[in-house]
C-alpha cells in the first residue's frame, strides 16, 4: 500500500489542470536541481547524479510537450532554452560543478515564475468570462420571467432607464404572483 503522502500526490496530479501540471513539473525540476547541487557540494556523487538526472528528465518532458503546431516560433525559442538548461544539468552532472547547476536554476526559476504569472492571468480571464456568462444568464432569465408575467414592456422601459444593464432589475418590478405572497406583517 502506498504511503499517504504518495496517495495525496497521485490525487493532486490526477486532478490538476494541464497548466498546474506544468507548474508542478517546474517545481520538481527546480527541487531536483537544488538537491543535485547540494549533493555536488557535499561530495555525494550518487545522490547528485540521481537528482540531476531527475531534473534532466523533467526538462525532456517539458520540451516534448511543447505544441509546435500552435506557435512554432515561440516553441522553437522555448525548446532552445530548455535544451540549454538540459545541457547545463548534464554538464554539471559530468564535471560535478555546482556553478553549472546555478546557471540552469536561474533560468528555471525565471521560467517557473513566468508560468505562475501566466496562470494567474488566465485565471483572471476565466473569472471575467464566467462573470459575464452569469450576468447574461441572469438577464435572460429575468427577461423570460417578465415575458411570462406579461411585463415585456416594463423590461424594455427599465432597460432604457438603466443603460449598461439588460433586463430588469429584480428589485424594480415583481411579477403579480410574487407580490401576492409578500406580507408586511411577516
Amino acid at each position: 500500500m502506498a504511503a499517504p503522502s504518495q496517495e495525496y500526490l497521485k490525487t493532486k496530479v490526477m486532478t490538476a489542470s494541464p497548466e498546474m501540471l506544468t507548474l508542478m513539473l517546474w517545481d520538481g525540476a527546480i527541487r531536483f536541481a537544488e538537491q543535485g547541487k547540494e549533493g555536488i557540494v557535499k561530495k555525494d556523487i550518487e545522490g547528485s547524479y540521481k537528482s540531476l538526472v531527475r531534473a534532466q528528465r523533467i526538462m525532456t518532458e517539458l520540451t516534448a510537450n511543447l505544441k509546435h503546431d500552435v506557435n512554432p516560433d515561440l516553441c522553437g525559442k522555448l525548446a532552445a532554452l530548455y535544451n540549454f538548461i538540459y545541457r547545463r544539468l548534464v554538464d554539471a552532472n559530468l564535471v560535478k560543478n555546482p556553478q553549472l547547476v546555478d546557471d540552469a536554476l536561474e533560468i528555471m526559476r525565471h521560467q517557473r515564475e513566468t508560468w505562475a504569472l501566466l496562470m494567474e492571468k488566465l485565471a483572471k480571464e476565466r473569472a471575467g468570462e464566467a462573470r459575464a456568462t452569469v450576468v447574461a444568464n441572469a438577464d435572460a432569465v429575468s427577461e423570460a420571467e417578465a415575458t411570462e408575467a406579461g411585463l415585456a414592456g416594463v423590461v424594455k422601459t427599465m432597460s432604457a432607464a438603466l443603460p449598461g444593464r439588460r433586463g430588469y432589475p429584480a428589485f424594480a418590478v415583481r411579477p403579480a404572483a410574487v407580490r401576492e405572497t409578500i406580507s408586511v406583517q411577516g
